[in-house]
């Protein structure tokens, strides 16, 4: 009988096991570049969409976050492509500032400084003269489909001695472990799919 029972299972598509856990699913736009400076948005995009995709399943919940590439440039296409690939949120991105060593800087309140000890930190002061190579801050907010209402999420910045694209990769990184932190703390209210 145990024989039988493990052959059962094991025949089973693995699917049948997932079902238990919640999936939330995000439509993620193609970053939006407000800096004045050249990024590949779509590949930002990309970068994104992996980073969420990579994140583990949280171990209270077993809630997993799910992303997909949305293309489009009005509200209403990337609406429905979203409702198409059955997302929960639309993912916005806002690309603020992205600066080379030299321009000027002001900071914002209320914006995350990845590297606390960096050369704007209130807590470092003497380290202000010295300017590192790129300096970026992103912004992104969600759009609830269902809802339809949107939460915002904290701007974040980080200043990197390395390229523009990597300095803004490494903000996408981050947006996605600050989604799974939202989630995990149930800051974002809505709809998960079974």
């Amino acid at each position: 009988m145990y024989r039988v029972l493990v052959l059962v299972l094991a025949l089973l598509p693995f699917p049948a096991f997932a079902q238990n856990n919640p999936v939330i699913r995000f439509g993620v736009a193609s970053l939006e570049n407000q800096s004045g400076r050249s990024v590949p948005v779509d590949l930002e995009r990309d970068r994104l969409v992996r980073a969420i995709n990579q994140l583990k399943p949280d171990k209270k919940t077993h809630t997993k976050l799910e992303a997909v590439a949305l293309d489009g440039s009005s509200g209403s296409d990337l609406s429905e492509q979203a409702a198409q690939k059955n997302c929960d949120y639309i993912l916005y991105t806002t690309l603020t500032e992205l600066r080379q060593a030299g321009d000027p800087y002001q900071h914002r309140p209320g914006t995350i400084e990845v590297n606390p000890n960096g050369q704007w930190s209130t807590q470092n002061p003497g380290a202000q003269p010295m300017d590192p190579e790129y300096r970026a801050t992103v912004e992104y907010k969600l759009y609830n489909l269902k809802s339809h209402s949107t939460i915002a999420g904290p701007p974040f910045s980080i200043q990197q001695a390395t390229n523009e694209i990597d300095t803004v990769s490494l903000l996408m990184d981050r947006v996605a472990s600050n989604l799974n932190h939202q989630i995990k703390n149930g800051e974002t209210q809505g709809p998960t799919h079974e």
